[in-house]
């Protein structure tokens, strides 16, 4: 036993790291390397732990404080990794064990190894969301600050599962420059525009509406609604007389809003101690008005199943006082509070038979028959009945079947998939041979979107994008019909059924076009009358909104190719934004609402979308010729669709910007890299600056199954580092010469700031510093108000300052009518038929 403690005391010592203070000498032995150890934290961390690979403790990291902490250490070469986190406050002390390929690194002898940043953010007292991720420009600028000597004398590298070639890249450009990192971190500011038709608060002020509901027979409708002071309120509209009624007024938005029957509302309401709330509706008081009587459901939890052909109860789910899920049978009957699962005796469940589940289904008679649940840390789907449940699907990364419903009798999941298919098709999936058994519908070269279900929750009808624009496609001749009649009653925009009576005579639509904010109505079908219900952005009447036209282009190896080109009305040539969307795979341009494409039509400027190879909607062969296109073969279907809007469009070909998110802003830099003379500027917005950065700063790599998929996307670092490069903006920024405007949140998961970072830095040892706009606390997608009126004003800006300021018609467009629109009526499994 002596002996063994003894080796396990050499083990540890052999293994342990030693700190470097700032102008020691590390004294590296034949074996050691350096390693830099990073920490970026908004929490105070009592300590954070580092072992061995092969077993026993490396270093603890102890008291650091919020913000960025580093280290320099000594240590033997070999396999490390992040072991533990403590954090200690307000009396809880919360371990955070982390496992995985993810948090491990090797130290190399005779090389300063950087394993990425430890990031930490906490969720809550018990919950963190921790990743590593490669900032690999900090540590160098933290190295040359204080650790100048061993930077200068060893090689920096990347230790993490990808190669980041940045470190040699960037210590060749700097040799000569001895500006500190805080001049080279400048950018200059978005100049102000000089007018504009509507200011970006007003254009993307949130919308109106929010969850709604109609009741089964038609009469009473029940919707959340925004008003002026951004306060919502549940209102209750009756149909027939008129009457309206607000239920509740609560800062936050109510979640479902869903009629059981006739005469009651379940409501998710948000700002008190329970999540659900029971309406009931009595009609026709004595001065017309409903009386209503509200009783909350004790115990927060999710509705499984409103149980239609049980009038006195439904399924509810939620975590009991043991944090384990419980699945009851809710009362709603009665004068009192409604005793929810938290009241119940966990043995009295009816969720059993499935260890870590998270979520239930239940048949069409209220019986439990499919389940989510975790396994090896993945969400499968398990199905059977009392008690006795097995796995039947995995998600995969790409293609496969994906669930949109149960049957009625439970013994079939509808849903939707490609799998040795030229497109994706609404299918029928038999859960006990686990697999798709028929096809329900298809269309070829038209991926299905959406599947509408009929009060027994069988298909009657499938949704796709045909043109930009949802199409619903009802199975039956009945519903062929009225489609054919609401598209004569709107025409030009697209109409979706929402919600509908059980008796099909009175229905809620969606109506939406790409020059139209979102409005619903009531459609009497019987009378033939459509009256207006809700718009989603009133303040936005009166503008002269652009419609879009639809190009079709064959692409420079003959790809057919759809782009849509919204033109400003006025005479002359306009200048041109180029739009592409991000992604790029599995994502497309559509026909509704934009409030970015708008807002630049509106100053004058015609904007161009194109639904490149990649692109969702078009079938499975078009998705993946986008694959291993990023900067090539995408970037030529734009340029054709370009060309063709030049050729055939009033569009001035010497005033064109191009501008996009994600994807869409690295494709604005490497087109203006591809195409120097054709661009007047480039704007990206969280954009890729850096390809093989990507593969080690992204959370869609951080899931090892995920890595081929994305390197069948992007590349893989390992074997294509070379084109990765070729294609990779910041490895070609001598020819990136055009004015440029960059827009990231410092807190983007998916596209981490730190391509933005190292641009800039590369930009400014050129002496050609890019419009900067920083956000803290933003991450991939904006939704601060605050941030998205200082990004789209600084736009509007730049690209005035490069293309002109024009400014389209003002006043509201001709031939409008009271019929409008708002993006999102449209992809999944929206409301009854």
């Amino acid at each position: 036993m002596l002996a063994m403690l003894c080796l396990l005391a050499v083990a540890d010592a052999a293994a342990a790291m030693r700190r470097i203070d700032p102008g020691e000498d590390p004294g590296l032995k034949p074996d050691e390397g350096l390693v830099v150890l990073a920490v970026d934290a908004n929490a105070q961390i009592s300590s954070i732990r580092v072992d061995h690979a092969g077993g026993g403790n490396a270093e603890v990291l102890n008291y650091l404080g919020q913000g960025r902490t580093l280290g320099l250490y000594a240590a033997a070469a070999g396999e490390y990794e992040w072991a533990r986190i403590n954090v200690t406050g307000w009396n809880v002390r919360t371990r955070f064990d982390l496992k995985g390929e993810n948090y491990r690194f090797e130290v190399i002898a005779g090389q300063i190894s950087y394993p990425g940043e430890l990031v930490m953010r906490p969720l809550g007292w018990t919950s963190a969301r921790i990743h590593v991720a490669n900032h690999g420009l900090p540590a160098i600028d933290w190295l040359e600050r204080n650790h100048p000597g061993p930077y200068r004398q060893y090689r920096f590298a990347y230790a993490g599962h990808y190669p980041d070639p940045f470190p040699e890249f960037y210590r060749a450009a700097r040799a000569d420059d001895e500006r500190p990192p805080a001049e080279l971190d400048s950018g200059r500011e978005p100049p102000k525009p000089a007018s504009l038709p509507v200011d970006a608060e007003t254009m993307w002020r949130p919308g109106r509406i929010g969850d709604y509901s109609l009741s089964p027979s038609g009469r009473l409708f029940a919707e959340a609604v925004r008003d002026d002071d951004g306060d919502w309120s549940l209102r209750l509209l009756d149909l027939q007389t008129g009457g309206e009624q607000t239920l509740l007024t609560r800062r936050r938005a109510p979640g479902m809003v869903v009629w059981k029957d006739d005469f009651t509302l379940v409501v998710e309401e948000p700002g008190n101690s329970y999540s659900h709330v029971v309406y009931r509706v009595a009609l026709g008081g004595a001065d017309g008005a409903h009386r209503v009587q509200r009783v909350p459901i004790i115990g927060k939890g999710r509705v499984v199943d409103l149980l239609p052909d049980d009038p006195e109860a439904i399924l509810f789910e939620g975590y009991d006082s043991h944090r384990q899920l419980a699945v009851h049978r809710v009362v709603l009957r009665g004068d009192r509070d409604i005793r929810g699962f938290a009241t119940a005796k966990t043995r009295d469940r009816l969720n059993k038979g499935v260890e870590r589940d998270i979520a239930w289904f239940a048949d069409g008679h209220g019986r439990l028959r499919a389940a989510v649940a975790l396994r090896d840390e993945e969400a499968v789907l398990l199905y059977g009945r009392d008690g006795v449940y097995e796995e039947v699907l995995r998600p995969r990364p790409e293609g496969g079947f994906e669930p949109a419903g149960l049957s009625f009798d439970g013994a079939t999941i509808y849903g939707f998939s490609d799998e040795g298919r030229p497109q994706r098709e609404l299918v029928a999936f038999d859960p006990v041979r686990r697999q798709v058994v028929r096809t329900l519908f298809s269309k070829e070269g038209i991926d299905i979107v959406g599947l509408v279900v009929d009060e027994r929750r069988e298909p009657v009808a499938a949704r796709y994008y045909l043109s930009g624009q949802l199409v619903t496609e009802y199975f039956a001749e009945s519903g062929q019909a009225l489609e054919r009649q609401l598209r004569e009653a709107f025409p030009g925009q697209t109409v979706a059924v929402v919600d509908r009576s059980d008796d099909g005579r009175q229905l809620i639509l969606w109506v939406d076009g790409s020059d139209r904010p979102a409005r619903l109505y009531h459609l009497d079908a019987a009378a033939g009358r459509a009256a207006l219900l809700e718009e989603s952005a009133p303040w936005l009447d009166g503008l002269a909104f652009a419609p879009t036209r639809v190009l079709r282009v064959d692409s420079t190896d003959g790809l057919p190719v759809e782009a849509f080109l919204t033109l400003p009305a006025g005479a002359g040539d306009k200048p041109l934004v180029v739009f592409p969307h991000g992604g790029p795979i599995g994502v497309s341009d559509r026909r509704h609402f934009d409030r970015e494409v708008q807002f630049l039509a509106l100053q004058g400027f015609a904007v161009l979308q194109v639904n490149f190879r990649g692109s969702e909607g078009y079938g499975r062969a078009f998705r993946e010729a986008g694959m291993g296109s990023y900067g090539t073969r995408i970037e030529d279907d734009i340029e054709a669709a370009l060309q063709a809007a030049l050729a055939a469009h009033p569009v001035d070909g010497k005033r064109v910007c191009m501008l996009g998110s994600s994807y869409g802003g690295y494709s604005a830099l490497i087109s203006a890299i591809r195409w120097p003379d054709r661009f007047r500027c480039a704007v990206s917005i969280s954009g890729v600056s850096d390809r093989p950065l990507f593969f080690t700063a992204s959370d869609s790599v951080r899931d090892a199954s995920l890595r081929p998929l994305m390197e069948r996307m992007m590349g893989d670092p390992r074997t294509q580092l070379e084109q990765m490069k070729a294609a990779s903006p910041l490895y070609r920024v001598d020819e990136l010469r055009v004015p440029l405007m960059l827009v990231h949140g410092r807190e983007d998961d998916r596209v981490d700031f730190e391509h933005t970072r190292r641009l800039v830095r590369m930009l400014n040892l050129r002496g050609r510093p890019p419009v900067v706009l920083a956000f803290p606390r933003m991450g991939h997608g904006f939704t601060d108000p605050v941030a998205i009126d200082i990004a789209w004003t600084g736009i509007a800006g730049f690209l005035q300052q490069h293309l002109g300021p024009v400014t389209a018609a003002a006043g509201a467009g001709g031939g409008r009518d009271d019929m409008a629109t708002d993006a999102g009526a449209g992809g999944g499994s929206i409301g009854k038929p």
